[in-house]
């Protein structure tokens, strides 16, 4: 689809940004990318997009740029008020999403999830029970690959399965899934949204443009997803809460699936490397997705039998004297960290800190109640949530993460989990939460030095 000539600003270059802008500029658009950071900080990311013709305005947005567009294509990492924005939305020039506006060019059948918790491990799921049917599916989105660079890349793909997150959302003006996927909702982004009804909204905005003849598989175990399932338009496919009423349900080490149209069916979880009640939900929802486009069990069960997940994802480091590591440094929210809990049955000493979204932290303590030995809280959150944990946990506070690792260790013992899942942002000290979890790993595989004599030392 050739955009003649048409103006278009990007805002914001980062994965997304930098994609939609060669994708742009291949069908012969006019672009101007932006962005508040400065040439050296992208360490040459951005030549392709200079090579192909297009104008960088780099260490701050400038309204004339906006002003004078023809459409905005506006990174999920920008907020939707900043001037620039607002004033060319008072003039009418369109606003879309890189993952609105790439969709637009392609007529696939689409899978998107969305929810507070659990889009990646569902989303890749979905993608393996599809190439294990012999399938083509494209995975991306918010997971990792944008849909410009799969459309820039030709590959063969013959259906889409994308994580959508709420900022992506906030800037779909037309997107609409065949299967749409809701797998909860509990509070986080509330320094981006005015309250947690508005980031609900969001979220329900998924289903928006649904209707009849599509599939809306949610969590009615989720309190608000529950009570809003009645403003879905699709056919609501449920997992979670009632197993008289749901479409999936686990019974012991099986799941039970029941969908109108379709034999019902179980998926032995026998061989399932993904634990914890959380991953039995991103289950349930893969396989009532698979359901709803029409592949069979042979497929779910061969993935659900082979698929280990994801790095920084409740991921089990190593095991040292006795202890169990794990990282879970994507866990960016309250919400996150209660399933993690929850997935552990051992006494856990838990590592959480960051920058903060504003969240309550009070919903942990139900699960630190259950099964956390101590809380070690770090960076700029730390006093936050030390102030709110204190006097009910055991809780410490620390200037960053090293040193709240070294004193988990120290109290930790034998058959014990140290867990980082921080329930905050990682923007205070690291550039993302993959970097976060990596310097845990690092510290991890640092305490094999603890166990080897220093040089001239005398072991007693």
């Amino acid at each position: 689809m050739a955009e003649g000539g048409k103006r278009t600003v990007v805002a914001g270059l980062g994965v997304s940004g930098r994609a939609v802008c060669e994708l742009l500029l291949s069908r012969g658009a006019e672009v101007i990318g932006t962005d508040v950071r400065g040439l050296s900080e992208f360490n040459g990311a951005l030549d392709s997009i200079g090579k192909a013709g297009g104008l960088l305005h780099l260490g701050g947005h400038r309204l004339e740029d906006f002003l004078e567009a023809d459409r905005i294509v506006v990174s999920p990492g920008i907020p939707l008020d900043i001037e620039p924005l607002v004033r060319a939305r008072s003039r009418g020039v369109e606003i879309v999403g890189e993952l609105e506006w790439a969709w637009r060019q392609v007529s696939l059948p689409t899978v998107a999830v969305t929810g507070t918790n659990g889009k990646t491990t569902t989303t890749a799921l979905i993608g393996e029970i599809l190439q294990q049917a012999g399938r083509r599916p494209f995975v991306g989105g918010n997971i990792g690959t944008p849909l410009s660079r799969c459309l820039l890349s030709k590959d063969p793909v013959d259906v889409l399965v994308l994580e959508i997150s709420s900022f992506q959302l906030d800037t779909a003006s037309t997107f609409r899934p065949d299967v749409g996927v809701l797998l909860n909702i509990t509070e986080d982004h509330l320094d981006r949204y005015p309250n947690f009804e508005a980031y609900a909204d969001s979220k329900l905005s998924l289903f928006r443009r649904q209707d009849g003849g599509d599939f809306a598989v949610i969590n009615a175990g989720d309190p608000i997803c529950a009570r809003r399932a009645g403003e879905i338009p699709g056919n609501l496919l449920r997992f979670g809460g009632a197993p008289s009423t749901a479409n999936a349900a686990v019974y012991d080490r099986s799941l039970r699936l029941s969908v109108p149209g379709s034999a019902d069916f179980e998926i032995s979880l026998e061989k399932c490397r993904l634990q914890g009640a959380h991953n039995r939900e991103n289950i349930m929802a893969a396989c009532l997705a698979a359901t709803a486009l029409g592949i069979g069990a042979e497929a779910m069960q061969a993935a659900v039998d082979t698929f280990s997940g994801f790095a920084h994802r409740v991921e089990w480091v190593r095991t040292w004297q006795g202890i169990d590591f794990y990282d879970d440094s994507k866990a960016t929210n309250v919400g996150a960290v209660v399933k993690a809990l929850e997935g552990f049955e051992r006494p856990v000493l838990l590592l959480v800190g960051g920058r903060d979204k504003l969240g309550a932290y009070e919903p942990l303590l139900a699960s630190l109640a259950a099964r956390g030995k101590g809380v070690f809280a770090f960076g700029e959150a730390g006093p936050k949530i030390y102030e709110h944990l204190r006097g009910r946990v055991p809780a410490g506070l620390y200037p960053d993460l090293a040193s709240a690792f070294k004193e988990a260790v120290r109290r930790g013992a034998p058959g014990d989990v140290i867990l980082l899942s921080p329930a905050c942002a990682s923007f205070d000290q690291y550039k993302s939460y993959a970097q976060r979890g990596d310097h845990f790993k690092e510290l991890v595989a640092g305490l094999q030095e603890l166990n080897q004599p220093k040089a001239g030392d005398q072991i007693v």
